[in-house]
């Protein structure tokens, strides 16, 4: 069975097959996506981090190459402007995140990392639809993976912050998902990720699975598929990575402004993007993004007013990378 499905997807690279093999994929791989929505409410540091230093690299590659020590990043995403239901005017919103992370190994099969990350969501709403005006997540990332033997590896990440409109600090802004976590390589083509994720605080599902698979067909393309990340990949040369792939977006976050009628909002959206990235120099990487976000929602807890439905958008999206 196993000889059927790699068979099957080498096949789906030839040319003349690509139409029949990519579509079926692509559509099981945004119905997991939607599957996973409510994991972006708890799991984004965990995911990144997970994901930093082996998900665009070959399984047969990655254990031999050293990664980066230090890496650091600042990422702006804007939302062109979009309807609101049962409100006038029109919302718009930009996402801002920084941060930097450090890892080292203290021998081949065990390495910790640790990181300091700080997102910042900006809204810009009519005042009759009572939203925040800033959203913001501080936390610090402690983790560690071993490599119990070539093909199994094991990981942990906790990623403790605070979530709120910043209006006022509490304990009830913290929140702190912890990310348990198996890494299989079944062939050298084809690797399963597995594991549960704990979100301390958060008040949506705060058990949830985390599934993932990464595929390669050869050394220029990738295709991922659920944890960390969902996409196509095609690196033609050492400089350049094309990507299309699907993602999904928000968080939960304490708010401390009586107006709003909430002490907890959450926001979620589906979005399907494709961009470039390119290596400027030895350590030095931009990358450019466009897609569509759907499915956009403000969701209320702990109060008595009604969820907000926000409409369809399109965004763009630019991050400078620095790794040394």
């Amino acid at each position: 069975m196993k000889g059927r499905l790699l068979r099957s997807f080498y096949l789906g690279m030839k040319p003349k097959m690509a139409s029949n093999a990519l579509i079926p994929g692509f559509i099981c791989f945004i119905a997991l996506v939607f599957m996973s929505g409510a994991l972006a409410s708890a799991s984004s540091d965990i995911r990144d981090n997970t994901c930093s230093s082996n998900c665009n690299s070959t399984p047969s590659s990655s254990m031999q190459a050293q990664p980066p020590q230090w890496d650091t990043f600042a990422r702006t995403t804007v939302f062109g402007g979009s309807g609101i239901s049962d409100y006038g005017g029109s919302l718009t919103m930009q996402e801002v995140d920084v941060g930097f992370d450090k890892r080292f190994s203290p021998n081949p099969r065990f390495e910790l990392s640790t990181g300091l990350h700080y997102s910042l969501k900006n809204i810009d709403a009519p005042g009759d639809a009572r939203l925040p005006t800033s959203l913001h997540r501080l936390a610090v990332n402690v983790g560690g993976s071993y490599r119990l033997n070539d093909n199994l590896t094991l990981g942990l990440m906790v990623s403790p912050g605070l979530n709120s409109d910043f209006k006022a600090i509490t304990s009830s802004d913290i929140r702190a998902p912890i990310g348990l976590y198996a890494r299989y390589r079944v062939s050298q083509r084809l690797t399963l990720t597995g594991g549960l994720m704990y979100a301390i605080g958060n008040h949506e599902l705060p058990v949830l699975p985390m599934i993932g698979a990464m595929y390669q067909p050869s050394e220029k393309w990738t295709l991922t598929l659920g944890f960390p990340r969902t996409g196509v990949m095609l690196k033609p040369n050492k400089t350049t990575e094309y990507y299309l792939g699907a993602e999904f977006g928000g968080g939960e976050y304490q708010l401390h402004d009586q107006t709003i009628g909430s002490n907890i909002i959450s926001y979620h959206d589906y979005r399907a993007l494709t961009g470039i990235k390119w290596v400027l120099s030895p350590g030095i990487e931009l990358g450019v993004a466009g897609g569509y976000s759907f499915g956009r929602k403000f969701v209320f807890q702990d109060g008595t007013r009604d969820d907000v439905n926000v409409n369809s958008a399109p965004f763009g999206r630019l991050e400078l990378k620095f790794l040394w």
